[in-house]
């Protein structure tokens, strides 16, 4: 008969089937070898009749052991076990765990007596996710399972899962502000969530909460975002972004602000583009969809010149910009960034759209951590995906915004990073000097996205200007 485990990353095993080792008057099996197991060390003893030895004396500090930690478990009979002189019987259901220092040594009390015995190097092995929430569920207090659960978040701060079920904690035991940070990294995290939190009687208490449970729409092609807390915030992604680069703000900026996040057309979850459109005009639908009133428009790089668009072209709809790494499309570009732009478009035109990502990823990352480059890599490489042999065409809603900076009259924050390329750095310059009414702020050790290089050095210079503005 074919074992039903063959092929699917298992490996199943009979105690019966398996070689045995006979050692004195007990049997020992060769466990891990026989299912190649690497992350822990498994063995199985069995003793034919009561009195014999099962296991002998030992402890796990000598030259022949791994100072392992052992789990013991009695699969059939019963066991006799010697702690350091200390006596203890141990039956079926029971579980034994025995510190490497600490002697042991098993007799068996019945006949055909078998222990599983499993091992492992202290500290080298941490609670999985799961294991913290479902520990919480073994109370019935709220407030104490979201104690319990809250645990898991020095390992696993941003756990989709993790964060959801300590949203339902916190939420069912009164704590709404908290359990609302909780929802939304919870659903920044594990697209899942959404559809979670659609009828989950434990976020009753947050539904009462205006903009606590996070929303989710589409305005035409676009797909929307919005968890409100204050005064409205609409954040434009960069170009090799898509509205997943606003992470670190979307889940801690609601306390205190209507944030709104966006794909625009041709990036993340809103589509291929089509047509004849102006991102400008959709950012203005959104407005228009949403009833936000003079929002402030926070624009990184591309982004930042949609944002620059609008409020040349419609300066009564917002209330201020922030303009992160932003460009301008009369800026001379540097030799370095016209031979990027050139390497680029030619690994595009020959379709290899792996090269154009990575090497998107290295010009605009390249001090940035491997988790911030992973994670632009995957919305870079998808963006092309969407774009590529598009017959899109995009326009401006003003004629030259580039030349309007002085109409601009907007309380403005223009942000770049420290370690940003240097053109950008330029125009931050000339945006900060020709906006009547702008100020300049460089983020320390951050380069082209410093919202997500340095969230928190971004967001202490940010949020004073979101309130005053």
């Amino acid at each position: 008969m074919r074992d039903p485990s063959d092929g699917l990353g298992a490996r199943h095993v009979r105690l019966a089937d398996l070689p045995r080792a006979e050692i004195g008057d007990h049997i020992w099996y060769p466990l891990r070898r026989a299912l190649d197991a690497t992350g822990f060390g498994v063995g199985a003893y069995s003793a034919a009749r009561a009195g014999d030895v099962l296991v002998g004396v030992h402890d796990e500090t000598g030259s022949s052991s791994n100072r392992h930690e052992e789990l013991y478990v009695v699969l059939h009979g019963r066991a006799l076990v010697d702690l350091d002189g200390r006596e203890l019987e141990l039956g079926p259901e029971e579980f034994l765990l025995v510190e490497p220092e600490t002697r042991r040594g098993f007799r068996a009390l019945a006949d055909s007596t078998s222990v599983l015995v499993i091992g492992g190097a202290q500290g080298t092995v941490s609670a999985a996710p799961y294991e913290h929430w479902y520990t919480a569920l073994t109370t019935d207090d709220p407030a104490e399972s979201a104690e319990i659960a809250s645990a898991g978040l020095a390992d696993f701060p941003t756990h989709g899962q993790l964060n959801y079920q300590l949203a339902c904690f916190r939420a069912l035991a009164g704590e709404t502000a908290i359990a609302a940070r909780h929802l939304r990294q919870a659903v920044t995290s594990d697209e899942r969530a959404w559809e979670w939190l659609g009828d989950d009687a434990d976020l009753d208490a947050l539904r009462s909460v205006p903009g606590a449970v996070p929303t989710k729409t589409t305005v035409g092609p676009l797909h929307v975002e919005r968890a409100a807390g204050g005064r409205p915030v609409v954040l434009l992604h960069a170009g090799i972004a898509d509205s997943r680069m606003w992470d670190p703000q979307w889940v801690e900026w609601p306390s205190r602000f209507d944030v709104v996040r966006l794909d625009l057309r041709g990036f993340g979850r809103s589509g291929r583009p089509e047509g004849s459109f102006s991102h400008a005009a959709d950012v203005l639908a959104v407005l228009d969809a949403l009833e936000l009133e003079r929002p402030v428009l926070l624009g990184a790089s591309f982004g930042a010149g949609i944002a620059l668009d609008l409020a040349a072209a419609h300066p009564d709809r917002v209330s201020g910009l922030v303009l992160a790494g932003a460009g301008l499309p009369d800026h001379e570009w540097s030799a370095e960034l016209e031979a990027f732009d050139e390497t680029a478009e030619a690994a595009l035109a020959e379709g290899d759209l792996d090269r154009a990502t990575d090497l998107n990823v290295e010009f605009w990352l390249a001090g940035a951590t491997e988790a911030v480059r992973e994670a632009i890599r995957e919305q870079q490489r998808h963006a092309f995906d969407l774009q590529v042999g598009s017959d899109a065409e995009v326009s401006r809603l003003a004629d030259d915004h580039a030349a309007r900076l002085a109409t601009i009259d907007l309380p403005a924050l223009v942000v770049v990073g420290e370690t940003d390329h240097a053109d950008f750095r330029t125009i931050a310059a000339r945006l900060a000097d020709e906006l009547p009414n702008a100020r300049l702020a460089t983020i320390p050790a951050a380069g082209h996205l410093p919202s997500l290089e340095q969230p928190a050095a971004f967001d202490a210079v940010v949020r004073p200007f979101l309130d005053a503005a």
